[in-house]
């Protein structure tokens, strides 16, 4: 499993309101842009914050992507830590 597809999505998310409009219309829809294996694409559809962490993905990358999705600060480090 390579993290690169999900920190690009992510990214994406992040850094480009084309792609954060078309990810919160439908997720399934954006993901399937990327390739993702199932696992990844779980984590993503269900925000799972220590998931997505563990998995790799730079906390650079995750927290902004957090923040979008209005996660609290101690949640998003509670997740991370455990």
């Amino acid at each position: 499993m390579s993290v690169y597809a999900v920190q690009k999505l992510i990214r994406d998310v992040n850094r480009r309101p084309d792609c954060r409009e078309t990810w919160f219309q439908s997720r399934e829809e954006f993901m399937s842009r990327y390739d993702l294996t199932p696992a990844e694409a779980k984590a993503l559809e269900d925000l799972d914050i220590g998931s997505l962490y563990k998995m790799g993905v730079h906390g650079l990358l995750l927290r902004p992507f957090t923040i979008i999705h209005q996660v609290p600060e101690p949640d998003y480090l509670n997740a991370i830590r455990s």
